[in-house]
């Protein structure tokens, strides 16, 4: 999933510590539950977040409603290695079955932040590679 603009409560903090992502969009997601939602705009919020979805239907629009505090073997904030960054150029996340960071489908959503810019619309931060394994598609019979 791509959008603008982040969900309400995830990578959408600005600097005064508001967050201003949309409460609207949360929900959407909640909803669907995408292994991967990729958004920017809110330039001061680059980076990756691993959210576990509570169990449920409801759909409130407290982020603390919906998302699970993070356990020890998936941590919340990704760690993204600056100097390999540097080096390659892009933020790489590994999601593939075998690495340490694997996103079951309907219950994680990896949420990426990919504003390049800074506040001042300057290019600072490095573009994201995500590497995530897909479901293959079916091919229907068309009748």
């Amino acid at each position: 999933m791509m959008t603008h603009g982040p969900p309400l409560g995830i990578l959408d903090a600005v600097r005064t510590g508001d967050h201003v992502g949309c409460e609207h969009l949360l929900r959407a997601v909640q909803r669907c539950k995408p292994k991967l939602h990729c958004f920017g705009h809110i330039h001061e919020g680059w980076g990756a977040q691993l959210v576990q979805w509570e169990e449920g239907d409801e759909l409130d629009i407290r982020p603390e409603a919906h998302v699970k505090q993070p356990n020890v073997k998936q941590p919340t904030e990704i760690d993204i290695d600056q100097e390999m960054t540097s080096v390659n150029k892009a933020a790489y996340i590994d999601s593939t079955k075998g690495s340490e960071l694997v996103v079951r489908p309907g219950k994680d959503t990896l949420m990426v932040n990919a504003s390049i810019m800074t506040v001042a619309y300057q290019p600072w931060n490095k573009p994201f590679v995500v590497d995530i394994d897909l479901e293959k598609g079916r091919m229907r019979e068309i009748v």
